[in-house]
């Protein structure tokens, strides 16, 4: 049904629109459209994982009976993200501020690693989404948050024409963290070393 959006552009717009509701307000995807794109089977389990109650999922996922539904709606949002994109190359404004408010974050994760833990800011959904484990090192939080930062970068230059600002920010942040670290090396005392006058030696009579 919807195999040829190309040549009709009603469907097109269906889809997009579908799409767009979905990644926003987080609307249901038509089955039709499901079965179309291949959505189906992740659409049921997670609407299945929804459904189970607090304590019916924690033990399912003990026993690994289970996915993590995070992970699961992750997947399903990038799969949804890549589509809308391909399908609508310039999304709308509300769509593009709502990843840049996304890149945000990403940056202030690979600047300040322990960003992770302000749950009002930052949620668990939004870690999955990019791929940030909140209990790796310091260090490797902020790579993963520069690899996610790198990555939705190129789908802003793709998707609005600018110029990257991944390269730009990345290095300002390397050179304000070699200067934050040289400010806070200790500083090399000079010690006056007091050394002993040459003794005066009796003169010899001759």
């Amino acid at each position: 049904m919807y195999s040829n959006l190309e040549s009709d552009e009603r469907k097109r717009d269906e889809v997009v629109s579908c799409l767009y509701w979905s990644l926003m307000q987080n609307w249901n995807i038509p089955r039709s459209i499901q079965d179309c794109y291949g959505f189906t089977e992740d659409y049921r389990l997670f609407h299945r994982l929804e459904e189970m109650s607090p304590d019916e999922y924690r033990q399912k996922r003990l026993t690994g009976e289970v996915p993590d539904s995070l992970e699961v709606d992750a997947r399903l949002t990038h799969r949804a993200e890549a589509l809308f994109e391909r399908l609508c190359p310039r999304p709308p404004a509300d769509y593009l501020d709502k990843l840049n408010g996304e890149l945000e974050r990403l940056g202030w994760i690979a600047a300040s690693p322990d960003t992770v833990h302000d749950i009002i800011h930052i949620s668990p959904s939004f870690l999955v989404k990019y791929g940030i484990d909140k209990n790796a090192s310091a260090a490797e939080r902020s790579c993963q948050a520069e690899k996610a930062y790198r990555e939705l970068d190129v789908r802003f230059v793709r998707m609005t024409g600018r110029r990257p600002y991944a390269d730009e920010f990345f290095s300002s942040l390397r050179r304000e963290t070699e200067k934050a670290a040289k400010e806070n090396r200790p500083k090399q005392v000079h010690r006056t070393i007091l050394r002993n006058p040459p003794s005066k030696g009796r003169k010899m009579s001759f």
